[in-house]
């Protein structure tokens, strides 16, 4: 139901017969928080902006986020559902590296080449 709390059917864990995932603080990211139809460059600049990437003001919270927080962990513990086809140290790896080298966003490639 549309009108319903997502806690209505999404409990603390998984349902029995896998069909309903949950977790503790099952939620819908907010609309502010959408990727689709956004390019590389807009997303880059959504993830450094707390405004648009769930109030998260460091480098190090962004990180925090997808190494600990308890919805993007489920997708790794699914019930019966299927997992990623990546570890969840892959999956936060390019993010890290991103952070270490000063989250750019855009390619730098070309204007090296023009030097």
């Amino acid at each position: 139901m549309p009108t319903q709390p997502c806690q209505t059917c999404h409990q603390a864990t998984n349902t029995a017969d896998g069909f309903v995932p949950g977790v503790a603080t099952w939620r819908l990211a907010p609309l502010s928080m959408k990727w689709q139809g956004l390019t590389k460059q807009q997303i880059c600049e959504q993830l450094k902006d707390p405004a648009r990437n769930g109030g998260r003001s460091t480098d190090e919270a962004v990180i925090q986020h997808m190494k600990a927080d308890p919805l993007i962990l489920w997708a790794w513990n699914p019930g019966t559902r299927t997992t990623p086809p990546l570890s969840h140290e892959k999956f936060v790896s390019p993010p890290e590296a991103w952070v270490h080298a000063g989250m750019p966003c855009g390619s730098t490639a070309g204007s090296a080449a023009a030097r």
